[in-house]
């Protein structure tokens, strides 16, 4: 948010840490040794018109290799709504593939059939 842009990277990346801290007491014990702050003027990208070809689907041509986040085609632009989104529509092609003819059931009952 706006608040960041006036302080420094060192101080957001204590803050961080701080919060990180007191949200999961046992990481009191670690130690930050690496950290990058990107500060985004718009946490929204503007798309322009024609651009969704360009974003990858969740299913890819590999089989169960799929792809999920905020940049894949889905409703919504690049955000946690759209990777959160991103994500279930992943679930949901695994659990379409795993349960369908020709899905990871019925090629363990081939490969079942097959070695009997």
């Amino acid at each position: 948010d706006e608040r960041a842009f006036g302080r420094s990277e060192e101080q957001l990346v204590k803050d961080c840490v701080e919060q990180i801290n007191s949200l999961f007491p046992s990481s009191k014990k670690l130690t930050c040794t690496w950290s990058n702050v990107v500060k985004l003027g718009q946490s929204l990208y503007r798309e322009k018109p024609g651009q969704d070809k360009f974003r990858p689907k969740q299913a890819t041509p590999i089989d169960n290799f799929f792809l999920c986040g905020s940049y894949t085609y889905q409703d919504y632009l690049d955000s946690m709504e759209g990777a959160t989104r991103s994500g279930l529509m992943v679930a949901d092609e695994i659990i379409a593939r795993a349960d369908g003819p020709n899905g990871l059931a019925a090629k363990a009952a081939a490969n079942a059939a097959a070695i009997a």
